[in-house]
């Protein structure tokens, strides 16, 4: 069960502001892939989401549920990693539709789907990772 609290506000705020450093790589690196590179849209999203959710571990399991230590490392990761590929096969799905079927801008595709699945990520990501 969720209540919602001011810890959890705060901590979900956190969440959005530690995932700011890979969305300013993932980005710049889906304009490089795509239009500079002639990467085929769907492929680039791929390697941008592997980076972007490597990043976001990182961060997230330090600065948001103050994880420390290294015992458990590989194991959160691959919880982690499995999770959020669960998430980012749904985001990636959703932005390759969208952008084959509309005329809608690949970024904001993938800017729209960071505002889409964050609740989402974010309370997967407090199950693995907060102690």
């Amino acid at each position: 069960e969720i209540i919602l609290s001011k810890d959890l506000i705060i901590k979900f705020f956190k969440f959005l502001l530690a995932g700011l450093p890979a969305f300013l790589v993932a980005i710049p690196l889906n304009y490089l892939l795509v239009s500079h590179l002639n990467f085929y849209k769907p492929l680039a999203y791929v390697i941008v989401l592997f980076i972007q959710v490597s990043i976001n571990f990182f961060i997230v399991r330090r600065f948001v549920f103050h994880t420390k230590g290294t015992e458990d490392l590989l194991n959160e990761y691959y919880k982690f990693f499995v999770g959020i590929s669960f998430f980012r096969f749904l985001d990636w799905g959703l932005y390759s539709i969208v952008v084959s079927l509309t005329p809608i801008n690949y970024l904001i595709v993938q800017l729209g789907n960071v505002v889409i699945f964050s609740v989402a990520k974010f309370l997967y990501s407090k199950k693995i990772l907060e102690k």
